[in-house]
């Protein structure tokens, strides 16, 4: 328990570096002394501009939509038995990615990013419920194995669907869809930070009471069943609340894959069980793993910047077909 204890303060302190260095880091950079002076309300109108009204967001943004991906992965993980179960693996992200291109490249210029949130949440939705019908058997529990395979199916064709339609954008709003397909924190203003907090802030501590649930659900369906849990029902609660987090995230950051995949992996290395304190680390270990990924996005070149969530790709791909080839190797 010291343990866990000692490995929280040092990713506290971490990623506390990392929210300075992404404060200061990027064009133009921004020293320490003067990040002082931006926040004691002495600092140039530049550097007020640069940090309060482009880089804060931003930050904010990163963290809270790796959070939330953070904790998506592991109730989805949870939820199917299967360490590889992630929103962009799972179709979801695909789901919520092709609704907010259909309604900005097709019917709304200039969107409330409050709707916007809720577009994402129906496409997600939508994806996790195809999923859903497509794994489920009558008279069976939800299987770890079909859910996979289906969300595979699932994620390809909308992902299929978002390519095919981007034909038909106009050319101002191809560049959007790219970017996001790209992973760029494209939400990057007060408005978008002002409706994924209050998102955020809603919906945590709902998935901290019922995500409870998944320690039973790791002793097996029929255990499970017979200490009293309603699995079907179970299943379906957490499936929708993972659903809303990753499709808050999809709605203001783009496209940013494996974090689910990523942050519960990282969480249990330490807690080396699911309960409450895994909910944390996840959310911790999201929130750093994106915001980091952004701080490097604008390291690599020397002009302009790499969108996050290629960075976040090179990362997750080899650690995901590990999965898929050796660890599935030891079952």
């Amino acid at each position: 328990m010291k343990k866990n204890h000692w490995v929280l303060y040092t990713l506290l302190f971490v990623l506390c570096l990392t929210i300075v260095g992404s404060l200061m880091i990027g064009t133009p950079f921004i020293y320490i002394d003067q990040l002082s002076a931006v926040f004691a309300g002495k600092g140039t109108m530049a550097q007020q501009l640069v940090v309060v009204e482009f880089r804060l967001p931003r930050l904010l943004i990163s963290l809270l939509a790796g959070a939330c991906l953070g904790v998506s992965g592991y109730l989805l993980q949870g939820v199917t038995r299967n360490e590889l179960a992630d929103s962009s693996i799972l179709g979801i992200n695909s789901g919520a990615g092709l609704f907010v291109m259909l309604y900005l490249g097709f019917f709304a210029s200039d969107s409330s990013p409050v709707f916007l949130l809720l577009v994402a949440f129906l496409g997600g939705l939508l994806a996790s419920l195809l999923v859903y019908l497509t794994a489920y058997r009558r008279g069976s529990f939800l299987g770890m194995n079909r859910i996979l395979l289906s969300g595979i199916a699932v994620n390809a064709g909308f992902s299929a669907l978002t390519l095919l339609l981007t034909i038909r954008l106009t050319k101002e709003n191809y560049g959007f869809v790219n970017a996001w397909l790209a992973g760029s924190i494209w939400g990057a203003s007060w408005p978008y930070v002002w409706t994924l907090l209050p998102w955020t802030v809603v919906l945590f501590p709902i998935v901290l009471i019922y995500s409870r649930r998944i320690g039973l659900l790791s002793f097996g369906h029929e255990r499970a069943q017979s200490l009293g849990v309603d699995v079907v029902r179970s299943q379906r609660l957490l499936l929708v609340l993972a659903v809303a987090l990753s499709c808050g995230s999809v709605a203001v950051a783009g496209s940013l894959s494996f974090i689910g995949l990523l942050a519960p992996h990282a969480a249990k290395m330490i807690t080396r069980r699911e309960n409450t304190s895994t909910f944390l680390f996840s959310s911790l270990f999201g929130a750093l793993f994106v915001n980091t990924a952004d701080i490097l996005a604008r390291l690599i070149l020397p002009s302009g910047e790499v969108p996050t969530g290629i960075l976040i790709a090179i990362m997750g791909a080899p650690y995901f077909l590990y999965l898929l080839f050796v660890k599935q190797k030891q079952h």
